[in-house]
């Protein structure tokens, strides 16, 4: 009976140290244990700057509060180095906790490949994540009914591109009040209504101010609304496009669904010809370096929100005019161009998890701020609870010359970020509310297309469109013959498989739901 007991003994006891090791090693992953997990941080950036390791030092003893006894090292790689420099740390299986998945990244490829955990388990751990961030954003990052990492929460709907000017020119020449009418509208535009350019353009030719005229930007983001949907086409790959409004989601084929392609083309010539268009436009090498000057471009386009002349005329230093041109905004089903996800080789999944929760809600605003801005007294002095002076020239993430400062979109929720001079006044609040919540939801998010039945045929179109992407700028007066040559060849190429591969997996997941 004794050796019974001393045995029951022996094993109680054992079960309560084997107890206590697992929760010794479970506290240690993220919770305060006495063992260290030491993360690490694979995010996209300028590179690292001359006071990184310095800021990354505050960061990790910051950290403590929230997540005892773990600290993190970070990696920073350019932007234009980050696919390859990537697909060599997936490839040798490198340790890596979180990794930033940006736009150079195909997420479909990298979930198939396995080089991503799947975060579906990992939720639970991140209540607050899943209560402040927008149900529909976990749905943009989905391969196949499963999350694959944590989009960046930022202007959430496509760019709303506007017309750009300089403002003593628009003044004398320009009937804006015209451009606001025409361009917002949901009706279909024709060559008619760019009437009001041509007019623009005639007058700065006359008065010799036409400068460097037309920027290519223009030619594509507002003469290129004449084509197809115009500001209501989504496109879902190549030539396969749909109707945002449309809850149906008729998919069309742009090449030969549409018949008003030719007008695009015949306005591009038409100003071409009458020298609105620089003549050496083929032969420039980068095409924006012109806008937002003075003397360059006196029609471009970019992204146009509130208070954009006073923000653009302060940034480049000579007064700018921005025209909105879109009424209607939409948040596109394709996945955002800045996520963060956990590495499939990453040594904790949950210290992870937790970490990703907290630079993404509010709780960890604290450590969001100091990875983007840095240290307040060094980097920047604060103005109000949510307003910041920063103490460089250029924006944060805008120049490797900057002692410190990192892009807000590339880290986390840029909701949470400070706003800066560079800003305009209750930035944040507007993007949040009057863009992302009042916007329209593309019917098509949570569809992932699976291309790889045409993977052959898409990368044929790409080749072909880009060999002929030159005709846009409008220099040949056989445009014609060039469009039916190029759209002869996409053909031949599989134009007509793409799209019917994109109806069939739509009507595939439409039955799903």
């Amino acid at each position: 009976m004794k050796k019974k007991k001393l045995i029951a003994g022996i094993c109680a006891g054992l079960s309560v140290m084997m107890l206590m090791s697992g929760c010794m090693q479970g506290s240690s992953q993220s919770d305060g244990g006495s063992k260290e997990t030491k993360l690490k941080w694979v995010m996209g950036g300028v590179g690292q700057l001359k006071d990184s390791e310095l800021v990354w030092d505050q960061f990790n003893q910051k950290l403590k509060e929230h997540m005892p006894n773990t600290s993190v090292e970070f990696e920073v790689i350019p932007y234009a180095d980050f696919a390859e420099k990537w697909r060599l740390m997936s490839a040798s299986k490198e340790e890596v906790d979180l990794v930033w998945v940006g736009w150079m990244l195909n997420l479909y490829e990298e979930a198939q490949k396995g080089s991503l955990m799947a975060l579906d388990e990992l939720l639970p751990l991140a209540t607050d994540l899943t209560s402040e961030l927008p149900e529909y954003l976990f749905d943009l990052a989905k391969v196949n009914g499963k999350l694959y990492c944590v989009p960046n929460y930022q202007i959430m709907t496509q760019l709303p591109y506007g017309v750009k000017t300089q403002a003593e020119l628009a003044e004398k020449y320009l009937d804006a009040e015209k451009v606001t009418e025409t361009f917002n509208t949901q009706e279909p535009l024709t060559k008619e209504d760019y009437q009001v350019f041509d007019d623009y353009l005639a007058k700065l030719k006359e008065n010799g101010e036409l400068r460097k005229g037309v920027s290519k930007s223009f030619l594509y983001s507002i003469l290129g609304r004449i084509e197809g949907l115009g500001q209501f086409e989504e496109t879902v790959v190549a030539n396969a496009v749909i109707d945002w409004r449309d809850p149906e989601l008729k998919v069309y084929d742009k090449l030969t669904d549409f018949s008003d392609s030719m007008e695009y083309y015949e306005v591009a010539h038409d100003w071409y010809q009458k020298g609105y268009i620089r003549k050496d436009i083929l032969s420039v090498q980068d095409v924006a370096a012109d806008e937002n000057k003075e003397n360059g471009y006196v029609l471009w386009s970019h992204s146009v929100f509130k208070d954009d002349s006073e923000m653009m005329t302060k940034k480049y230093g000579f007064p700018i005019l921005s025209v909105p041109t879109f009424q209607e905004l939409y948040v596109p089903s394709t996945r955002p161009s800045s996520n963060t996800g956990i590495s499939k080789t990453t040594k904790d999944a949950e210290a992870s998890m937790k970490l990703l929760d907290l630079v993404n809600t509010k709780k960890g605003k604290d450590l969001y701020n100091m990875l983007v801005f840095g240290l307040e007294g060094t980097h920047y002095n604060k103005q109000s609870e949510n307003k910041i002076e920063w103490l460089s020239s250029t924006a944060p993430g805008k120049g490797s010359d900057n002692a410190y400062g990192y892009d807000t979109w590339a880290i986390g929720n840029t909701f949470n970020a400070y706003e800066t001079q560079f800003d305009a006044p209750d930035w944040n609040n507007y993007i949040l509310h009057d863009v992302n919540e009042k916007a329209h939801l593309s019917p098509l998010i949570g569809f992932t297309l699976n291309t790889e039945n045409i993977k052959l045929e898409l990368a044929q179109y790409n080749a072909i469109m880009k060999e002929y992407d030159y005709v846009k700028l409008g220099t040949n007066s056989n445009y014609e013959e060039l469009i039916a040559e190029r759209n002869e060849k996409l053909k031949k190429a599989g134009s007509d498989k793409i799209v019917e591969e994109v109806r069939k997996q739509i009507e595939e997941w439409k039955q799903s739901r």
